[in-house]
């Protein structure tokens, strides 16, 4: 293999490695859609931090942050803390979800289409 070879190959193995990786080129600025019960309780843009503190009214108290592109359930008083527990999401189609006081956070991108996929 001669210099050229070898710099073609270098190229090809940075590009799959790059579209294996999500986010390492293009950062999925999205939307966190928050439900509480059936309805849609607010669509917070992921650029933009922010502290959202939910009480239900019956014994069930959420804090969710919103910073640097990404969303967590912060503090939550229900039993298990699951929703705690799940960590980070920042891509699209991610969630969390708190049965115990009906919450669930959606992550939706600028792109999201109804239909993941169409067939015949």
């Amino acid at each position: 293999m001669n210099k050229k070879d070898v710099t073609l190959v270098a190229i090809i193995l940075i590009a799959a490695i790059a579209f294996m990786i999500p986010g390492v080129f293009f950062k999925d600025s999205g939307k966190a859609l928050i439900y509480v019960g059936k309805r849609l309780y607010g669509v917070y843009d992921l650029s933009s931090d922010t502290s959202i503190h939910l009480d239900n009214g019956h014994g069930t108290v959420n804090d969710i942050e919103i910073s640097g592109g990404e969303v967590y359930m912060k503090d939550a008083t229900c039993p298990g803390r699951q929703c705690v527990r799940s960590g980070h999401i920042r891509y699209s189609n991610q969630s969390i979800v708190c049965a115990p006081a009906g919450i669930m956070i959606i992550i939706r991108s600028g792109d999201d289409n109804e239909y993941d996929a169409v067939t015949d």
